[in-house]
């Protein structure tokens, strides 16, 4: 991408659109050269647990939204970042090297296409999956430099329970909870809203039920895991997508592409497609507040204790 061409973009965009592209409550800064430009607009796609397809979704959310401006997938499955693969990318530099001082973040941003970039988050570092709340500033702060240039920023996160995980969800604008009709990751998809909404009470939280045999499955699926969390919560994720089981996800992953880029025209590949427009329409509705800003709010380091 080229910064100065993309800070240009989005500077004329907030000044010409009087805001209208966002919320009415949008954040609006100063990027690096001066000029007032939006945040991106951010979603985290979650998971209880790991096996539910959330990686497969966020890779193909990326095309779509990249056709609608600027896009920057994240990977925060620190340590164990795999996202690289499906857009067929051999990164030469990650997030570790920028929490270990080698380098700026602007220096670790990949291409993956047109107007799509991806943020690796290093595979094979166990000690990034532990940060501390330095390291996670530093993380903030970088993501924070970067999110004014884009659109849009996907967060594909790690699946569970980690504070650290949670934090990326807790920031993002809107957060796709991915499960499947299977009993034990409907539990995990419990485990984690509960655990969200208790550092986050406020917020949009989207329902997608992956793996599928079909239409009504997903909707048995959806109403079940609602009508607990209305019960034990008093909140419950809005269903937006049923995903059906279908082997072009295998297919297109050992094509290291993803699904819509692959099979388009699958059957995975047209609901996925669905819920692009879908999820970029609740964008469209959300005022942005910042990834990264709100990362760094959700740390309790400060140079004061340093």
């Amino acid at each position: 991408m080229v910064w100065n061409q993309t800070r240009q973009l989005f500077s004329r965009r907030s000044r010409d659109s009087g805001g209208e592209e966002r919320g009415p409550a949008a954040t609006v800064d100063s990027g690096p050269d001066g000029l007032a430009c939006l945040r991106a607009g951010s979603v985290c796609v979650a998971s209880g647990k790991g096996g539910t397809g959330k990686s497969t979704v966020t890779a193909s959310l990326g095309l779509p939204l990249a056709q609608l401006g600027p896009t920057l997938i994240l990977d925060a499955d620190l340590g164990v970042a795999n996202a690289h693969i499906l857009q067929d990318l051999h990164p030469d530099r990650t997030l570790v090297d920028v929490v270990e001082g080698r380098c700026d973040v602007t220096e670790v941003v990949a291409s993956a296409g047109e107007n799509l970039d991806l943020l690796s988050g290093g595979s094979g570092f166990s000690k990034m999956a532990g940060l501390s709340a330095y390291e996670m500033h530093l993380v903030g702060a970088g993501i924070e430099k970067l999110e004014l240039l884009y659109k849009h920023l996907i967060v594909d996160s790690a699946a569970g329970l980690s504070a650290q995980t949670v934090s990326f969800a807790a920031a993002s604008d809107l957060v796709l909870l991915v499960t499947t009709p299977d009993v034990t990751a409907m539990t995990d998809a419990y485990a984690f809203l509960k655990v969200l909404l208790r550092k986050k009470p406020v917020g949009e939280v989207l329902l997608v039920v992956n793996r599928a045999y079909d239409e009504e499955e997903g909707l048995r699926t959806a109403e079940k895991l609602r009508e607990v969390s209305l019960r034990f919560l008093g909140r419950a994720p809005r269903w937006v997508a049923t995903l059906p089981e279908d082997r072009a996800a295998f297919r297109s992953a050992q094509r290291r592409q993803p699904v819509l880029s692959a099979e388009p025209e699958s059957d995975l590949g047209l609901a996925l497609g669905c819920l692009a427009e879908r999820v970029s329409a609740e964008l469209g509705r959300v005022s942005p507040r910042g990834l990264g800003r709100g990362l760094m709010r959700r740390v309790s380091w400060s140079k004061d204790l340093g």
